[in-house]
């Protein structure tokens, strides 16, 4: 009987959706494309901000570079391999990213993918810095279409994904009130710390 209940919170959970590799393989076509058509934008994407950015890319690509598969890590490598020159501001010009950047940059964009997921879902409220990968960058964020924003820091948003990551993502997915609760209550436990 205890072997049942388990069974079916298993099964009340919603299931996050992937894209089936018949799929991602267009998918990351596409999101080659839109890269390449956007190479002005990425140029400037420091001064422009990474949202612009975020506007060209649709729901799939987004999807698909948070999938925790390897069509996933194609999808945000390719991604990251423009995103890195463009939002490392130590770099000089010419110069290729280092390890450390890459690094930072991914750490930093990642997150904001599934967060522009959730915004566009209409389930919370983000505001993107124009260059999340800088040390001082601050977000807007609400847990809650209908309440007001909070700044947030890039490390604060990396303290939330480390400790409740799954429920950042339920939120951004589905917008369920368990996992609302979840994150609203790290962000203010983060904000004491």
């Amino acid at each position: 009987m205890a072997g049942r209940k388990a069974e079916r919170r298993k099964r009340s959970k919603p299931q996050i959706p992937r894209i089936p590799p018949s799929d991602a393989s267009a998918i990351l076509e596409r999101c080659e494309h839109i890269l390449e058509g956007s190479r002005e934008l990425l140029g400037n994407l420091p001064n422009v901000g990474i949202a612009e950015l975020f506007a060209r890319l649709d729901d799939s690509v987004l999807q698909l570079a948070i999938q925790p598969d390897s069509w996933g890590e194609r999808t945000r490598a390719r991604l990251m391999s423009d995103l890195a020159p463009a939002l490392c501001v130590t770099m000089s010009a010419g110069s290729a990213p280092n390890v450390q950047d890459v690094v930072r940059v991914t750490n930093a964009v990642t997150p904001c993918l599934l967060l522009e997921l959730g915004r566009r879902k209409g389930y919370i409220q983000v505001e993107f810095p124009r260059n999340p990968a800088e040390h001082n960058a601050c977000f807007g964020f609400s847990a809650s279409p209908s309440s007001p924003m909070r700044p947030v820091t890039t490390d604060r948003i990396f303290r939330i994904v480390d400790q409740a990551g799954e429920a950042l993502v339920g939120l951004c997915y589905f917008g369920d009130n368990e996992s609302r609760d979840i994150v609203e209550a790290q962000f203010i436990e983060s904000a004491r710390a």
